[in-house]
């Protein structure tokens, strides 16, 4: 604990440090994400407190004498400068946009090798916060909540923008009990087209407030429901204090998959079961559409195919209509098993003479089969990993259906693989274990162990180059260790990342 202690230190800002020639002085270090250090500031200038946010990678940089930041492996250049435009691009996007209810960005310079830009400093707490120290709130606060979120979209959505990481821990409340939203840093300006975002680069999101479009990476299918669904989201966890359910769930279970107190209105119940619809064609498509929900309680009709699991606004079918739709589906479920039977079939045999053929060419060969503790085996399974992304699954799976065991893992972008590749150990949906490999497209391959869907220890080859690391990591990122060069001779020693 002491060292990761000295560690923050040795990368923060301290105490009494000035920035654009004396105007602003740091007073302390407030928070840190993966791509920037935040810290309570004065402007001296209008004797005003300030939050400014300092673009620092964490695992890329580290700070020098005088502050300057530096990047630790040359080989993380192209990234740093990569993220730091992003960050730019950040500041600019919430400078634009003018709403009481969203941070306003008043500066953006460069110093110290870096980026920095200020905002106005909210004295107060986050929803997530309020939550966790309250417990729920009441429908009526969380109705103020929701108003002033709103307005926010509103004037997000108008600069076609998308916010992308709405979530309780990123929507502050000030002591007046004015909200706002912060942390813009993964949002993406809307294509030029109107369909969907700018896809320049990948995309983090946060379980349990992400809809399936964002998972998948489907940056054409983004739109203002996108951060309509986070947002229903947030109400829930606001209105009930739980994690809200994940997409898959709501898809399966539909409205069981919501666990509503007594205390939440139908209506509150119906608007987030809504905002949170699985398939993004069925929820509201703008903040208008709420808002009118709001005032007539009305969900406006949809066409026949998108589905909805709003089933409460549909009329009951008659006994014909039930007795007649039943038939349908057991017609429809008989023509899919038939199609299944003869397509297994047909690989069967095809396969039978494809191993056939190479047995004849191929001397028999005794491979050591791993111990399966998994309850079944399955083929292009699709699976969702929390940091990794969406992927297609062959191997075993436990008796829940989650991916457990030795098998392999093709990542894929908008519906299509991306060269992302792991073949290793998977304990209940988390990569973890010896003997695993990891292709990052034509880029990089790891081999070694993986801890908690990161890279552990092992060795990392630059594809390109032909430059490894053989050593430990840390959140991904070469840690303790040596890198050499494509001819095996000794580059640089890592310790600690340094």
């Amino acid at each position: 604990m002491a060292s990761q202690e000295n560690q923050l230190k040795e990368e923060m800002l301290s105490q009494g440090t000035t920035l654009q020639q004396g105007r602003y002085c740091i007073e302390r270090y407030l928070s840190s994400g993966g791509f920037g250090n935040t810290y309570l500031a004065v402007d001296t200038r209008f004797d005003e407190k300030v939050a400014i946010k300092e673009f620092f990678m964490k695992g890329i940089n580290q700070r020098e004498k005088g502050n300057t930041v530096s990047v630790s492996n040359a080989i993380n250049t192209p990234k740093f400068v990569e993220q730091r435009e992003k960050f730019n691009k950040e500041a600019q996007r919430i400078r634009r946009l003018n709403c009481e209810n969203i941070v306003k960005v008043n500066d953006l310079f460069d110093e110290n090798e870096t980026s920095y830009y200020v905002m106005d400093y909210i004295d107060g707490l986050s929803l997530r916060d309020i939550v966790k120290q309250q417990g729920p709130v009441s429908e009526q606060v969380a109705m103020r909540y929701l108003e002033q979120t709103l307005r926010a979209l509103e004037e997000v959505h108008s600069k076609k923008i998308f916010h992308l990481d709405l979530k309780p821990s990123n929507l502050m409340v000030d002591k007046y009990d004015r909200l706002r939203v912060i942390d813009f840093g993964a949002s993406k300006q809307q294509k030029a087209d109107g369909n969907g975002a700018s896809a320049s680069s990948a995309l983090c999101y946060t379980p349990g407030y992400a809809p399936m479009e964002q998972k998948d990476l489907r940056f054409d299918k983004f739109g203002p429901w996108t951060d309509i669904y986070s947002l229903g989201a947030t109400m829930y966890f606001v209105l009930t204090g739980e994690t809200p359910p994940d997409g898959t769930d709501i898809q399966d279970e539909r409205e069981k998959a919501f666990h509503f107190p007594p205390t939440v209105s139908e209506k509150m119940q119906q608007l987030i079961v809504w905002m949170m619809e699985y398939n993004r064609n069925a929820r509201p498509q703008s903040v208008a559409e709420i808002r009118d929900f709001l005032q007539d309680g009305v969900v406006p009709e949809r066409d026949a195919e998108v589905g909805t699991v709003l089933s409460m606004k549909r009329p009951p079918l008659s006994r014909e209509q039930d007795a007649s739709s039943g038939k349908s589906k057991m017609l429809m479920w008989a023509s899919v098993g038939l199609i299944a039977v003869i397509a297994f079939v047909l690989i069967f045999m095809l396969g039978r003479r494809m191993s056939s053929g190479q047995a004849e060419k191929a001397e028999p060969t005794t491979v050591e089969q791993p111990v399966q503790t998994a309850s079944q085996n399955v083929i292009d399974k699709h699976c969702e990993n929390a940091v990794l992304g969406h992927y297609l699954y062959t191997g075993p799976i436990d008796e829940n259906g989650v991916p457990h065991g030795r098998g392999a893992a093709v990542f894929t972008e908008n519906g299509k693989p991306n060269g992302n590749v792991y073949t290793g150990p998977i304990e209940h949906g988390v990569f973890s274990g010896k003997d695993a490999v990891f292709k990052f497209g034509t880029e990089n391959t790891f081999e070694g162990s993986f801890e908690n869907n990161e890279y552990a220890e092992g060795k990392l080859t630059i594809n390109s180059t032909g430059q490894y690391f053989e050593g430990s990591f840390s959140h991904g990122d070469p840690y303790t260790g040596t890198w050499y060069d494509g001819d095996g001779k000794e580059i640089k020693k890592l310790k600690k990342g340094k």
